[in-house]
């Protein structure tokens, strides 16, 4: 797609529609401005197209896979270019699909559960938070998310929930265990053909202008790189704010701090949308 007919394309969804009056805060700073936040799992299995996302321009997290081929040596790079870190949890789903090594699991005991997935995050140095792996099944069951949690809150670690299922528990029980979380709102490749990155691009963009932010995941599918590569040099004309996760959650912790903060703004990802 060339690069002005992108622009206006991007610009006519995003553009027009002005934030609501909760963001518009007083003491906290330009939060008219929306920010987009973009995580890209998978990473680890091929160097190259790890090397891709990782040339992807501006903030962004990339989460890799536990004792993948190149998940030390790419998040090595990430954190010296600057990109956030993330550990990519594989979790049971409930097409019983493989899920390679570090696998978490309902068969699993606490202590085995915490055991392996303290093995993981030993495996992504620099990690800073977690996002799951599929996980239709694992983030819909109380107990398991309990004992992720534990683990996260010991280390300092936050969670972005990819909900998988429109029945996870993950990110309520994050919240109940003091675990700063987020919550995916779309995901750009579930389908991997240039006019559907596009629309959900647009559909994210869109969600960030209403609500103040938006969290889109997407994959290191070549298609997904092309048109991110191309499309997020954009997004500084159209007026967007890119944060990692955590530069995010370090807004939401200095929101808290001040006296009129509104809660409906710190906690924008409570809502639920479609499963993208």
């Amino acid at each position: 797609m060339r690069r002005r007919a992108l622009l206006a394309s991007l610009a006519a969804l995003a553009g027009g529609a002005a934030l609501p009056a909760l963001a518009r805060v007083p003491g906290l700073g330009n939060v008219e401005q929306p920010r987009l936040l973009l995580v890209i799992d998978d990473v680890g299995h091929s160097l190259a197209s790890g090397r891709r996302t990782l040339a992807l321009p501006g903030p962004l997290n990339c989460a890799f896979l536990p004792h993948s081929n190149h998940g030390r040596t790419l998040a090595q790079e990430a954190r010296a270019l600057g990109k956030g870190v993330m550990l990519h949890a594989p979790m049971a789903n409930s097409q019983q699909l493989a899920l390679g090594p570090g696998a978490l699991t309902p068969d699993l005991d606490k202590a085995e559960l915490q055991r392996i997935l303290r093995d993981d995050l030993d495996a992504i140095p620099h990690a800073a938070g977690v996002n799951n792996h599929m996980g239709s099944l694992l983030t819909s069951s109380r107990a398991p998310m309990e004992w992720v949690m534990e683990v996260l809150r010991e280390r300092g670690l936050w969670f972005v929930d990819s909900r998988t299922t429109a029945s996870t528990l993950a990110w309520q029980v994050a919240q109940e265990q003091g675990v700063p979380s987020l919550m995916r709102d779309v995901f750009l490749d579930h389908e991997q053909t240039p006019e559907f990155v596009h629309r959900e691009f647009r559909r994210g963009l869109k969600i960030a202008r209403h609500y103040g932010s938006a969290l889109l995941i997407g994959h290191p599918h070549d298609v997904t790189l092309d048109y991110l590569h191309e499309a997020l040099p954009l997004l500084d004309e159209l007026g967007f704010q890119r944060l990692t996760v955590s530069a995010f959650l370090q807004q939401q912790a200095d929101f808290r701090s001040l006296n009129s903060a509104d809660p409906r703004l710190i906690n924008t990802h409570r809502r639920h949308w479609g499963m993208g």
